[in-house]
């Protein structure tokens, strides 16, 4: 490998670091996927966000009920 002859037992000792290392990397990997599916779920929970405040959502809701019945109405 890379030029240098290696005897077999350290040619096996390189292969065994690197298949290591690579599960290594890959259990990393997979936790940072975890986290960032949690940190996109939790960003994109309406409910709990509704729940944390209300008062602008309601008059949000109001607001936007206001709009469509006046919209409808100039319509006809």
């Amino acid at each position: 490998m890379n030029g240098v002859d290696l005897t077999p037992s350290a040619e096996l000792d390189e292969r065994e670091a690197l298949r290591i290392s690579i599960e290594e990397d890959k259990a990393e990997l997979l936790d940072a996927v975890v986290e960032l599916k949690e940190a996109v779920q939790s960003r994109f929970q309406l409910r709990e966000r509704i729940a944390e405040n209300p008062i602008p959502w309601l008059v949000g809701g109001f607001l936007l009920g206001l709009w469509l019945a006046r919209r409808g109405r100039n319509t006809r």
